[in-house]
């Protein structure tokens, strides 16, 4: 299946709002440099990461760089790929292991970041319970 019927069946359509309000069709109203942290809802098993990273690179050549579980890590971790396992995959799509200080160093480096705060259980649509995201931005005084 090549990425435009995988992005037919799953239905992924992209927009963004522009500095004036206007929401467009497409990644226009996207940032071209970071930092950046985008905070996603695992809604197809974490399958809209295929075409979300397809359309960050190709329209935007934005790189998305992940926080993700610590467990896609592991080196035991399989893949259908006999000569990469899922642990090269998540790292050659520049993921991190979801902790504070990762966080901090992608931004940091003015990196363009992915958080799902539902993580894996929201992939995986096992029972969620509620959760609280807060999130404090500091501007520099000039």
């Amino acid at each position: 299946m090549d990425g435009r019927s995988f992005r037919s069946v799953t239905g992924s359509v992209f927009f963004s709002t522009l500095e004036d309000g206007k929401i467009v069709k497409g990644l226009s109203g996207v940032p071209e440099e970071g930092p950046v942290l985008y905070v996603g809802y695992h809604m197809l098993l974490g399958l809209e990461l295929i075409s979300l990273t397809d359309e960050f690179l190709s329209e935007k050549g934005i790189a998305l760089r992940g926080i993700a579980h610590p467990e896609l890590f592991m080196p035991k971790t399989e893949s259908l790929s006999s000569e990469f396992s899922m642990f090269d995959w998540v790292k050659i799509f520049g993921g991190v292991p979801v902790s504070a200080s990762n966080l901090f160093k992608l931004l940091s480096t003015k990196s363009h970041v992915l958080l799902y705060p539902g993580g894996a259980r929201e992939a995986l649509h096992y029972k969620v319970h509620k959760f609280y995201c807060f999130i404090y931005v500091s501007y520099p005084t000039m």
